[in-house]
């Protein structure tokens, strides 16, 4: 990711750190003793955020892995951590499984952290500040709080956080992944509005949240780009354009007589009618002009693609479908 810098590796995945989030470790570490806190505890507050933070993403990669999905790398910012894939498989069992494996890992790690918190002794020694007793219970109390947090916060359905992927694996069941996406972006706007507005002033406290309108900004922008890129691709497959082809070598597959049969809606309309219809010909007194394109528009197979004749393609408002 841009702006980012390599350090370490796990599992075979890059772990990153966005300078942004090397910036507000520095400003914690030079001006998180004013509130009280000793700068051990935020320094270990900051390695334990570290660390959930990784996990949880681990928790997505791995399953990734699993189903035969390369994850590029592991990047974290100050709003969180994101691990980026090589695809994203429109299919909601896998992207239910992957999306879940995050926060499922946060609520295991405050499961197994409780009862020794508990088990020890620690949180007397959290209430009381016993020296470095006090230390390690309060790292440990922050340690189930930011698993718990983490964890749950994940699961709002706010696409394209893990709540909201689970929301579009839902929806996706019939198997209609565009149409999934759009339902889960359109939830995820939603959401993406309550955390600004609550970000800007917040009912309860009477305060506000920045860095919460932040991550509202962000889940709306990022829903709104992934879904545009589900529709591009979904376009593309329905051009046949799976292989990135350019798309002047698309263009030139329009046309009944190209490659045994064109997209269906450009060219002369063929004396027996497109593949599919009914045989109509010039000389049946029911055959109407195809009203798909104007009287005059000349044959789209005839002659090299001009500028003018791709200007021309891109105002048609037609279906295209490739014959059989």
């Amino acid at each position: 990711m841009f702006g980012s810098f390599r350090i370490g590796t796990a599992f075979g995945i890059a772990i990153r750190v966005h300078w942004l989030f090397a910036a507000m470790v520095l400003f914690l570490v030079l001006f998180g003793t004013s509130g009280g806190l000793q700068a051990l505890e935020v320094l270990g507050l900051i390695a334990v955020l570290f660390g959930v933070v990784v996990l949880h993403e681990l928790g997505h990669s791995l399953v990734a892995q699993h189903f035969g999905i390369r994850v590029l790398d592991i990047t974290l910012w100050p709003l969180g951590g994101m691990a980026r894939m090589s695809e994203i498989p429109e299919n909601s069992r896998v992207e239910g499984l992957i999306a879940i494996a995050g926060p499922a890992v946060n609520f295991a790690l405050a499961a197994i952290a409780a009862p020794f918190l508990l088990g020890t002794g620690l949180l007397a020694a959290s209430s009381a500040e016993a020296g470095g007793a006090g230390v390690v219970a309060n790292l440990l109390l922050g340690f189930i709080f930011i698993n718990l947090v983490l964890g749950g916060f994940n699961l709002l359905p706010a696409f394209p956080m893990d709540g909201g992927r689970l929301l579009r694996a839902w929806f996706g069941r019939d198997g209609n992944w565009l149409r999934a996406t759009e339902r889960a972006v359109r939830v995820g706007r939603f959401f993406a509005f309550l955390m600004i507005l609550a970000g800007i002033w917040n009912p309860i406290t009477g305060g506000s949240n920045f860095m919460l309108s932040l991550v509202g900004v962000f889940v709306w922008f990022a829903g709104s780009r992934e879904l545009l890129g589900v529709r591009v691709r979904h376009a593309r497959q329905a051009l046949g354009d799976l292989d990135g082809t350019p798309l002047g070598e698309i263009l030139r597959g329009f046309g009944p007589a190209a490659a045994g049969g064109g997209f269906r809606g450009f060219g002369p309309r063929p004396a027996n009618g497109w593949a599919g219809e009914p045989d109509a010909t010039p000389s049946d007194p029911k055959a109407a002009p195809d009203p798909r394109r104007p009287a005059d528009q000349p044959g789209w197979d005839d002659g090299p693609w001009t500028e003018e004749r791709i200007r021309e393609l891109e105002r048609y408002r037609g279906r295209l479908r490739r014959d059989p």
